[in-house]
């Protein structure tokens, strides 16, 4: 057999079609044996231009263009009468969702116990299902778990069930299938139906448990155990199991998972005791910004000032340098003290990037301690523009202007605050009567 035939065996079958290892048939007299199977050997013809056919066929293939390869494998088994041609015209007219086609010539070249019969009978099935006919699409799907045995052929039948809703005859040949070979993906399909569709919920949780501890917590099952814990509102459970998770992933050094899972049970963590989380972040040497924001939530500011220190060393992100200084002056009880250094990292920071947060801070300390009145209004003024309806912006220009004896804008500025927030905070008391007084 040329080597453009050996591939064609092999080549573009649906993943549908998975179940069916075929090696070179060894010839005997009527009969050829493949995986020690006997099957019926064909009487195909010569065609002087297989070959170069073959060729096409692939070649349009590669293209993905269906329609010229299934009429190039449609004359190839015209002029062979060998049913391996015959499977990839019914392939390439299914991939093109020609179903009747698919139904008319397998049911027309269906022959008993030749090797391509499984696959044939399989495409034609999978027409029937498509053009829903649904009593004739069991009767063929029987025929082929009947006759074949692998778990593809009881997963059709099972997801022709499932269609018509009978979900226990689904379960039943999902079992099947799951015995001949048990991947985690037909597993899966079987405690999703024992949960969602015939009432099992326990016996399906039970399941998945005892599955996954003995198999190394597969991801996407664990995670199916995760949502039927949250649906039953079982939260006593998540975090235990999400713990397991992060262990064994963990001992296995799986990256990705671990970092998803990470997140989930920070998350979980976060919802059930904060204090918790930042432990678990903490123990595993998680820094991040959750861990950041958490050691501010609990106003633990010493180590988010730490971690901002590493954070920034570790990465460069000015951001991290210009939390840092606001953390630094809001931190110190002498504040006079700490603002040549507050102050330098706000200048590293904005001379790199404009961010309005940090030119209001910077602002106010030059505005309020007298340092650079002028400056502070420039900045002040550069983040308006971004955030022109900003309150505690609002309130640092009315101050700005104040400082600068300019009391008749700065009381325009200032009365806008007081009317929007009124007078419950200190500083903005304390800047309303200053002003005030200025204008009388």
């Amino acid at each position: 057999m040329s080597s453009y035939k050996n591939y064609l065996v092999t080549s573009t079958l649906l993943f549908l079609l998975t179940g069916c290892n075929y090696i070179e048939p060894k010839i005997a007299t009527n009969e050829v044996t493949i995986n020690n199977a006997s099957f019926k050997k064909q009487n195909t013809k010569y065609f002087n231009l297989e070959d170069e056919y073959i060729m096409y066929a692939l070649e349009y293939e590669s293209q993905k263009n269906y329609k010229a390869s299934r009429e190039i494998y449609f004359k190839l088994f015209e002029n062979t009468n060998n049913h391996e041609y015959l499977v990839n015209y019914l392939n390439s007219s299914f991939i093109l969702k020609d179903y009747e086609s698919v139904k008319k010539y397998a049911s027309l070249n269906m022959i008993e116990d030749i090797k391509e019969e499984e696959l044939i009978l399989k495409m034609y099935t999978l027409s029937l299902l498509k053009l829903k006919e649904k009593e004739e699409t069991i009767k063929y799907a029987k025929k082929l778990v009947n006759k074949f045995y692998h778990d593809s052929n009881h997963s059709l039948l099972a997801s022709i069930y499932l269609d018509l809703q009978e979900y226990e005859k689904a379960l039943e040949e999902f079992e099947k299938a799951y015995k001949v070979k048990g991947t985690v993906e037909t597993f899966q399909t079987i405690t999703s139906i024992q949960y969602n569709y015939t009432n099992e919920k326990e016996e399906s949780k039970y399941r998945i448990l005892n599955y996954i501890e003995k198999n190394n917590y597969p991801f996407n099952l664990s995670l199916q155990l995760l949502s039927f814990y949250e649906k039953d509102k079982q939260k006593d459970k998540i975090v235990p199991l999400l713990e397991k998770m992060h262990f064994e992933y963990k001992e296995m050094n799986k990256k990705v998972v671990l970092i998803k899972t990470q997140d989930l049970l920070i998350r979980y963590l976060i919802k059930e005791d904060s204090k918790k989380a930042i432990e678990f972040l903490e123990k595993n040497s998680i820094k991040s910004n959750i861990l950041l924001q958490l050691y501010k939530n609990e106003n633990e500011l010493n180590k988010a000032n730490l971690l901002l220190d590493k954070l920034y060393k570790k990465t460069n992100n000015l951001d991290y340098l210009g939390q840092q200084a606001i953390l630094e002056f809001e931190m110190a009880k002498n504040k006079q003290m700490v603002l040549p250094n507050v102050i330098s990292k706000f200048d590293k920071v904005l001379a790199k990037i404009s961010n309005p947060i940090y030119e209001n801070y910077l602002a106010y300390i030059l505005i309020d301690y007298d340092l650079d009145i002028k400056r502070g209004l420039t900045l002040i003024k550069k983040a308006l523009i971004l955030e022109p309806d900003n309150l505690a912006f609002i309130d640092t220009l009315a101050w700005g202007l104040y400082k600068n004896k300019d009391c008749k804008n700065a009381y325009i500025q200032m009365k806008k605050v007081v009317d929007s927030a009124g007078l419950d905070d200190e500083e903005v008391k304390l800047h309303w009567e200053k002003i005030k007084e200025c204008t009388k």
